[in-house]
Protein backbone atom coordinates (compact mmCIF):
# COMPACT_ATOMS: atom_id res chain seq x y z
CA UNK A 1 0.00 0.00 0.00
CA UNK A 2 1.35 3.35 -1.00
CA UNK A 3 2.11 6.07 1.46
CA UNK A 4 -0.66 8.19 0.00
CA UNK A 5 -3.30 5.47 0.49
CA UNK A 6 -2.24 4.91 4.07
CA UNK A 7 -2.44 8.63 4.72
CA UNK A 8 -5.99 8.84 3.36
CA UNK A 9 -7.19 5.91 5.47
CA UNK A 10 -5.67 7.37 8.62
CA UNK A 11 -7.26 10.72 7.85
CA UNK A 12 -10.73 9.15 7.52
CA UNK A 13 -10.33 7.17 10.75
CA UNK A 14 -9.08 10.22 12.60
CA UNK A 15 -11.97 12.32 11.33
CA UNK A 16 -14.56 9.78 12.44
CA UNK A 17 -12.88 9.24 15.79
CA UNK A 18 -12.15 12.84 16.71
CA UNK A 19 -14.99 14.78 15.15
CA UNK A 20 -17.74 12.11 15.28
CA UNK A 21 -19.48 13.85 12.42
CA UNK A 22 -19.94 10.87 10.17
CA UNK A 23 -23.39 9.33 10.17
CA UNK A 24 -24.18 5.67 10.45
CA UNK A 25 -26.53 4.16 7.84
CA UNK A 26 -29.43 4.27 10.36
CA UNK A 27 -28.81 7.92 11.22
CA UNK A 28 -28.65 8.78 7.56
CA UNK A 29 -31.92 6.96 6.98
CA UNK A 30 -33.58 8.95 9.81
CA UNK A 31 -32.31 12.23 8.44
CA UNK A 32 -33.61 11.69 4.93
CA UNK A 33 -37.00 10.13 5.83
CA UNK A 34 -39.30 12.73 7.41
CA UNK A 35 -42.99 11.77 7.71
CA UNK A 36 -45.20 12.75 4.79
CA UNK A 37 -48.87 13.25 3.92
CA UNK A 38 -50.43 13.76 7.40
CA UNK A 39 -54.16 12.95 7.46
CA UNK A 40 -57.03 13.26 9.96
CA UNK A 41 -59.73 10.61 10.16
CA UNK A 42 -62.66 10.56 12.64
CA UNK A 43 -62.38 7.67 15.09
CA UNK A 44 -64.41 6.92 18.19
CA UNK A 45 -66.61 9.60 19.81
CA UNK A 46 -64.56 12.77 20.24
CA UNK A 47 -61.45 11.15 18.80
CA UNK A 48 -59.45 11.67 15.60
CA UNK A 49 -56.77 9.41 14.08
CA UNK A 50 -53.67 11.23 12.83
CA UNK A 51 -51.81 9.16 10.25
CA UNK A 52 -48.84 9.71 7.95
CA UNK A 53 -46.59 7.86 5.53
CA UNK A 54 -42.86 7.23 5.73
CA UNK A 55 -40.10 4.92 4.49
CA UNK A 56 -38.90 3.93 7.96
CA UNK A 57 -40.56 0.86 9.44
CA UNK A 58 -39.25 1.80 12.91
CA UNK A 59 -38.42 -1.72 13.99
CA UNK A 60 -35.44 -0.52 15.99
CA UNK A 61 -35.92 -0.19 19.74
CA UNK A 62 -34.81 3.42 19.99
CA UNK A 63 -36.40 4.85 16.83
CA UNK A 64 -39.83 6.49 17.13
CA UNK A 65 -42.15 8.93 15.50
CA UNK A 66 -42.56 11.97 17.74
CA UNK A 67 -45.97 13.70 17.57
CA UNK A 68 -46.79 17.16 18.97
CA UNK A 69 -50.40 18.44 18.97
CA UNK A 70 -51.49 21.92 20.05
CA UNK A 71 -54.52 24.23 19.69
CA UNK A 72 -54.53 27.13 17.29
CA UNK A 73 -56.55 29.48 19.53
CA UNK A 74 -54.14 29.13 22.51
CA UNK A 75 -57.08 29.63 24.88
CA UNK A 76 -56.68 27.33 27.91
CA UNK A 77 -53.75 25.98 25.96
CA UNK A 78 -53.23 22.26 25.86
CA UNK A 79 -50.52 20.40 23.98
CA UNK A 80 -49.73 16.71 23.83
CA UNK A 81 -46.49 14.88 23.10
CA UNK A 82 -46.30 11.21 22.26
CA UNK A 83 -43.92 8.67 20.75
CA UNK A 84 -45.07 5.76 18.59
CA UNK A 85 -43.46 3.15 16.41
CA UNK A 86 -46.43 3.00 14.07
CA UNK A 87 -47.68 5.41 11.41
CA UNK A 88 -50.70 6.71 13.31
CA UNK A 89 -51.77 8.14 16.64
CA UNK A 90 -55.17 8.69 18.28
CA UNK A 91 -55.79 12.31 19.32
CA UNK A 92 -58.43 13.24 21.92
CA UNK A 93 -58.68 17.00 21.64
CA UNK A 94 -61.30 19.67 20.92
CA UNK A 95 -60.96 19.77 17.15
CA UNK A 96 -63.38 22.71 16.68
CA UNK A 97 -60.65 24.96 18.17
CA UNK A 98 -58.28 24.09 15.35
CA UNK A 99 -55.29 21.78 15.67
CA UNK A 100 -51.63 21.96 14.68
CA UNK A 101 -49.94 18.56 14.39
CA UNK A 102 -46.19 18.11 13.97
CA UNK A 103 -44.48 14.75 13.30
CA UNK A 104 -40.83 13.81 12.92
CA UNK A 105 -38.71 10.66 12.96
CA UNK A 106 -36.60 10.52 16.08
CA UNK A 107 -33.76 8.36 17.44
CA UNK A 108 -33.78 8.32 21.22
CA UNK A 109 -30.10 8.04 22.16
CA UNK A 110 -27.29 10.31 23.24
CA UNK A 111 -27.07 11.96 19.82
CA UNK A 112 -30.87 12.42 19.49
CA UNK A 113 -30.81 12.26 15.72
CA UNK A 114 -34.08 13.31 14.09
CA UNK A 115 -35.60 14.26 10.77
CA UNK A 116 -37.20 17.60 10.01
CA UNK A 117 -40.71 18.33 11.31
CA UNK A 118 -43.68 17.72 9.05
CA UNK A 119 -46.70 19.89 9.93
CA UNK A 120 -50.42 19.85 9.20
CA UNK A 121 -53.16 22.23 10.35
CA UNK A 122 -56.63 20.78 10.83
CA UNK A 123 -59.25 23.52 11.23
CA UNK A 124 -62.68 22.74 9.74
CA UNK A 125 -65.14 25.60 9.40
CA UNK A 126 -67.54 26.25 12.26
CA UNK A 127 -70.44 25.12 10.07
CA UNK A 128 -68.94 21.63 9.94
CA UNK A 129 -69.79 21.09 13.63
CA UNK A 130 -73.03 20.84 15.57
CA UNK A 131 -74.42 24.38 15.88
CA UNK A 132 -73.92 24.92 19.62
CA UNK A 133 -71.39 26.82 21.75
CA UNK A 134 -70.20 27.01 25.34
CA UNK A 135 -70.62 23.36 26.33
CA UNK A 136 -70.02 23.37 30.10
CA UNK A 137 -70.27 20.50 32.59
CA UNK A 138 -70.28 20.34 36.40
CA UNK A 139 -69.77 17.11 38.35
CA UNK A 140 -71.21 16.58 41.83
CA UNK A 141 -69.08 13.89 43.45
CA UNK A 142 -69.57 10.46 41.92
CA UNK A 143 -73.31 11.02 41.81
CA UNK A 144 -74.49 13.13 38.88
CA UNK A 145 -73.50 15.73 36.31
CA UNK A 146 -75.11 18.81 34.78
CA UNK A 147 -74.11 19.94 31.27
CA UNK A 148 -75.44 23.03 29.49
CA UNK A 149 -74.89 24.55 26.06
CA UNK A 150 -75.96 27.53 23.99
CA UNK A 151 -77.62 27.08 20.62
CA UNK A 152 -75.99 29.15 17.89
CA UNK A 153 -78.02 31.72 15.99
CA UNK A 154 -77.31 29.85 12.77
CA UNK A 155 -78.93 26.67 14.11
CA UNK A 156 -81.90 25.19 12.30
CA UNK A 157 -85.19 25.74 14.19
CA UNK A 158 -85.97 22.03 14.04
CA UNK A 159 -82.50 20.84 15.13
CA UNK A 160 -82.48 18.12 17.78
CA UNK A 161 -79.55 17.80 20.18
CA UNK A 162 -78.38 14.92 22.34
CA UNK A 163 -75.34 14.45 24.58
CA UNK A 164 -72.99 11.46 24.74
CA UNK A 165 -69.69 10.79 26.46
CA UNK A 166 -66.88 8.27 26.35
CA UNK A 167 -63.88 7.54 28.52
CA UNK A 168 -60.88 8.12 26.24
CA UNK A 169 -59.54 4.66 27.14
CA UNK A 170 -62.83 2.87 26.49
CA UNK A 171 -64.93 2.05 23.46
CA UNK A 172 -68.41 2.16 24.98
CA UNK A 173 -70.42 5.36 24.60
CA UNK A 174 -72.98 6.46 27.19
CA UNK A 175 -75.91 8.79 26.55
CA UNK A 176 -77.61 11.40 28.69
CA UNK A 177 -80.84 10.18 30.26
CA UNK A 178 -82.38 13.47 31.51
CA UNK A 179 -82.68 16.62 29.40
CA UNK A 180 -83.96 20.16 29.89
CA UNK A 181 -85.39 22.05 26.95
CA UNK A 182 -86.25 25.62 26.07
CA UNK A 183 -89.70 24.43 25.10
CA UNK A 184 -88.59 23.17 21.73
CA UNK A 185 -84.95 21.98 21.80
CA UNK A 186 -82.69 20.36 24.39
CA UNK A 187 -80.38 22.91 26.04
CA UNK A 188 -79.05 20.87 28.99
CA UNK A 189 -78.33 17.39 30.27
CA UNK A 190 -79.49 17.78 33.84
CA UNK A 191 -79.23 15.38 36.77
CA UNK A 192 -77.67 12.57 34.75
CA UNK A 193 -76.15 9.85 36.93
CA UNK A 194 -72.38 9.81 36.38
CA UNK A 195 -70.60 6.72 37.69
CA UNK A 196 -67.16 7.03 36.05
CA UNK A 197 -63.95 7.81 37.91
CA UNK A 198 -63.55 11.59 38.00
CA UNK A 199 -59.82 11.24 37.36
CA UNK A 200 -60.33 9.53 34.00
CA UNK A 201 -60.16 11.76 30.92
CA UNK A 202 -63.46 11.87 29.06
CA UNK A 203 -64.85 13.18 25.74
CA UNK A 204 -68.26 14.83 26.16
CA UNK A 205 -70.01 15.59 22.87
CA UNK A 206 -73.27 17.13 21.69
CA UNK A 207 -74.50 15.83 18.33
CA UNK A 208 -77.24 17.01 16.02
CA UNK A 209 -79.73 14.20 15.56
CA UNK A 210 -81.37 15.80 12.55
CA UNK A 211 -78.08 16.29 10.67
CA UNK A 212 -75.66 13.38 10.97
CA UNK A 213 -73.26 14.92 8.45
CA UNK A 214 -72.13 17.49 11.02
CA UNK A 215 -69.25 16.67 13.34
CA UNK A 216 -70.13 16.49 17.06
CA UNK A 217 -69.16 19.48 19.21
CA UNK A 218 -66.91 17.97 21.92
CA UNK A 219 -65.09 18.89 25.10
CA UNK A 220 -62.10 16.85 26.24
CA UNK A 221 -61.84 17.21 30.03
CA UNK A 222 -60.90 15.64 33.32
CA UNK A 223 -64.15 15.66 35.36
CA UNK A 224 -62.18 16.18 38.59
CA UNK A 225 -61.27 19.67 37.34
CA UNK A 226 -64.99 20.53 37.26
CA UNK A 227 -66.07 18.82 40.47
CA UNK A 228 -68.31 20.93 42.70
CA UNK A 229 -68.50 19.81 46.33
CA UNK A 230 -71.68 19.93 48.36
CA UNK A 231 -71.78 22.84 50.85
CA UNK A 232 -70.27 22.16 54.30
CA UNK A 233 -72.74 21.08 57.01
CA UNK A 234 -72.99 20.89 60.82
CA UNK A 235 -71.31 24.24 61.50
CA UNK A 236 -70.91 24.79 65.26
CA UNK A 237 -68.97 27.16 67.52
CA UNK A 238 -67.39 26.56 70.90
CA UNK A 239 -68.32 29.84 72.61
CA UNK A 240 -65.64 29.45 75.27
CA UNK A 241 -62.81 29.18 72.70
CA UNK A 242 -64.51 30.77 69.64
CA UNK A 243 -63.46 27.77 67.51
CA UNK A 244 -65.78 27.11 64.56
CA UNK A 245 -65.96 23.57 63.14
CA UNK A 246 -67.76 22.07 60.13
CA UNK A 247 -68.03 18.88 58.06
CA UNK A 248 -68.25 17.89 54.40
CA UNK A 249 -71.01 15.63 53.15
CA UNK A 250 -68.55 13.59 51.06
CA UNK A 251 -64.97 12.96 52.14
CA UNK A 252 -63.64 10.68 49.39
CA UNK A 253 -60.13 12.14 49.47
CA UNK A 254 -57.79 12.93 52.42
CA UNK A 255 -58.34 16.05 54.53
CA UNK A 256 -55.32 17.86 53.10
CA UNK A 257 -56.97 17.82 49.65
CA UNK A 258 -59.58 20.40 50.70
CA UNK A 259 -59.32 24.16 51.00
CA UNK A 260 -62.02 26.24 52.67
CA UNK A 261 -63.16 29.83 52.71
CA UNK A 262 -64.85 31.13 55.85
CA UNK A 263 -67.03 34.24 55.61
CA UNK A 264 -67.29 36.11 58.94
CA UNK A 265 -69.81 38.97 59.16
CA UNK A 266 -69.99 41.40 62.07
CA UNK A 267 -73.57 42.61 61.72
CA UNK A 268 -73.24 45.13 64.55
CA UNK A 269 -70.52 47.05 62.66
CA UNK A 270 -71.44 45.86 59.11
CA UNK A 271 -67.94 44.38 58.57
CA UNK A 272 -67.38 41.36 56.26
CA UNK A 273 -64.23 39.23 56.15
CA UNK A 274 -63.40 36.21 53.95
CA UNK A 275 -60.44 34.02 54.96
CA UNK A 276 -58.89 30.94 53.33
CA UNK A 277 -58.11 28.03 55.65
CA UNK A 278 -56.65 24.56 55.16
CA UNK A 279 -58.57 22.61 57.81
CA UNK A 280 -62.21 22.12 58.80
CA UNK A 281 -61.92 24.37 61.85
CA UNK A 282 -60.95 27.95 62.61
CA UNK A 283 -60.77 30.18 65.70
CA UNK A 284 -62.53 33.45 64.92
CA UNK A 285 -61.81 36.78 66.57
CA UNK A 286 -64.99 38.45 67.82
CA UNK A 287 -66.51 40.85 70.34
CA UNK A 288 -68.83 38.75 72.48
CA UNK A 289 -71.20 41.67 72.86
CA UNK A 290 -71.90 41.88 69.12
CA UNK A 291 -73.90 39.82 66.63
CA UNK A 292 -72.08 37.68 64.03
CA UNK A 293 -72.78 35.12 61.30
CA UNK A 294 -70.40 32.55 59.82
CA UNK A 295 -70.67 30.53 56.59
CA UNK A 296 -68.20 28.25 54.80
CA UNK A 297 -67.52 26.86 51.30
CA UNK A 298 -65.00 24.26 50.02
CA UNK A 299 -62.92 23.23 47.00
CA UNK A 300 -60.53 20.40 46.13
CA UNK A 301 -57.03 21.93 46.05
CA UNK A 302 -53.80 21.30 44.14
CA UNK A 303 -52.56 18.74 46.69
CA UNK A 304 -54.78 16.19 44.96
CA UNK A 305 -56.53 17.19 41.76
CA UNK A 306 -57.20 20.87 41.25
CA UNK A 307 -60.87 21.73 40.85
CA UNK A 308 -61.88 25.08 39.40
CA UNK A 309 -65.26 25.25 41.16
CA UNK A 310 -66.07 26.26 44.75
CA UNK A 311 -69.06 24.71 46.48
CA UNK A 312 -72.03 26.88 47.33
CA UNK A 313 -71.89 28.70 50.68
CA UNK A 314 -73.21 26.77 53.65
CA UNK A 315 -76.21 27.91 55.64
CA UNK A 316 -75.07 30.72 57.97
CA UNK A 317 -74.38 30.04 61.63
CA UNK A 318 -75.80 33.02 63.60
CA UNK A 319 -73.94 33.98 66.77
CA UNK A 320 -75.98 36.23 69.06
CA UNK A 321 -74.38 38.70 71.50
CA UNK A 322 -73.83 37.33 74.99
CA UNK A 323 -75.51 38.90 78.08
CA UNK A 324 -72.94 39.36 80.82
CA UNK A 325 -73.79 38.38 84.44
CA UNK A 326 -73.83 41.57 86.53
CA UNK A 327 -72.56 41.59 90.16
CA UNK A 328 -75.12 41.80 92.98
CA UNK A 329 -74.02 45.32 93.97
CA UNK A 330 -74.73 46.57 90.43
CA UNK A 331 -78.17 44.93 90.40
CA UNK A 332 -79.07 46.54 93.78
CA UNK A 333 -77.89 49.94 92.53
CA UNK A 334 -80.00 49.64 89.38
CA UNK A 335 -83.08 48.67 91.43
CA UNK A 336 -82.59 51.63 93.77
CA UNK A 337 -82.24 54.09 90.92
CA UNK A 338 -85.41 52.76 89.26
CA UNK A 339 -87.29 52.90 92.58
CA UNK A 340 -86.22 56.50 93.09
CA UNK A 341 -87.30 57.51 89.62
CA UNK A 342 -90.65 55.74 89.77
CA UNK A 343 -91.71 56.41 93.43
CA UNK A 344 -89.67 58.96 95.38
CA UNK A 345 -89.43 61.62 92.70
CA UNK A 346 -93.24 61.78 92.08
CA UNK A 347 -93.85 62.00 95.87
CA UNK A 348 -91.38 64.87 96.20
CA UNK A 349 -92.97 66.80 93.31
CA UNK A 350 -96.53 66.38 94.63
CA UNK A 351 -95.47 67.52 98.12
CA UNK A 352 -93.48 70.54 96.91
CA UNK A 353 -96.20 71.90 94.65
CA UNK A 354 -99.18 70.96 96.92
CA UNK A 355 -100.63 68.63 94.32
CA UNK A 356 -102.03 66.16 96.84
CA UNK A 357 -105.13 68.28 97.66
CA UNK A 358 -105.83 68.82 93.98
CA UNK A 359 -105.22 65.28 93.03
CA UNK A 360 -107.14 63.85 96.01
CA UNK A 361 -110.48 65.82 96.07
CA UNK A 362 -113.24 64.08 98.22
CA UNK A 363 -116.13 62.45 96.40
CA UNK A 364 -119.49 64.28 97.12
CA UNK A 365 -121.96 62.34 99.39
CA UNK A 366 -125.58 62.44 98.04
CA UNK A 367 -126.95 61.93 101.61
CA UNK A 368 -126.09 65.53 102.41
CA UNK A 369 -128.14 66.89 99.53
CA UNK A 370 -131.04 64.41 99.57
CA UNK A 371 -131.64 63.62 103.25
CA UNK A 372 -135.30 62.56 102.78
CA UNK A 373 -134.29 60.07 100.13
CA UNK A 374 -132.03 58.17 102.49
CA UNK A 375 -133.46 58.94 105.93
CA UNK A 376 -137.18 58.51 105.20
CA UNK A 377 -137.23 56.32 102.05
CA UNK A 378 -134.08 54.22 102.54
CA UNK A 379 -132.77 55.30 99.15
CA UNK A 380 -135.91 54.23 97.27
CA UNK A 381 -136.01 56.90 94.63
CA UNK A 382 -139.51 56.01 93.31
CA UNK A 383 -140.97 56.15 96.83
CA UNK A 384 -139.29 59.45 97.44
CA UNK A 385 -140.71 60.91 94.20
CA UNK A 386 -144.25 59.80 94.98
CA UNK A 387 -144.07 61.31 98.45
CA UNK A 388 -142.86 64.60 97.18
CA UNK A 389 -145.10 64.95 94.15
CA UNK A 390 -145.49 68.40 92.79
CA UNK A 391 -148.64 70.35 93.88
CA UNK A 392 -150.89 71.46 91.05
CA UNK A 393 -152.59 74.81 91.78
CA UNK A 394 -156.20 75.40 90.81
CA UNK A 395 -156.39 77.45 87.69
CA UNK A 396 -158.08 80.84 87.95
CA UNK A 397 -161.62 81.12 86.64
CA UNK A 398 -162.14 82.96 83.42
CA UNK A 399 -164.23 86.15 83.82
CA UNK A 400 -166.29 87.21 80.84
CA UNK A 401 -165.49 90.69 79.54
CA UNK A 402 -167.87 92.84 77.50
CA UNK A 403 -166.36 95.06 74.92
CA UNK A 404 -168.42 97.91 73.64
CA UNK A 405 -168.17 98.99 70.13
CA UNK A 406 -167.46 102.63 69.63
Amino acid sequence: MSVVSRFLIMTIVWTITVNGDALTPLEEKIKVNPPMDIKFTPGRLGEYIVSWSGNCNCTYDNVYYMILSSYLDKENDKSTESFVQSHEQNVNMEIHRGLLVQVKLYQDDEKEISSNWTERIFHPSRDAFTSIDNLTCVFYGNTYMNCTWNIAESASPDAEYFLSYRNVNADDVKNCTHYQSDGQRNVACYGHKYEEDLLNEVNICVSELSNRTKLPYCRNIYPASYQKLYPPINIVINKSTDEVKWELLEMDVPDFCYTYQINITNWSDQVHEVLEVKSAKYVISRDHGKRYSVKVRAIVNENCYQSSLWSEWSKPLNIEPEIKNLPLSTIIAVVMVNFSLMVLVPIFICTKFNLWSKACQPIPDPKEKFKGLFEECDGDFQKWINKNSLLVTKPEECMPVTVKEV
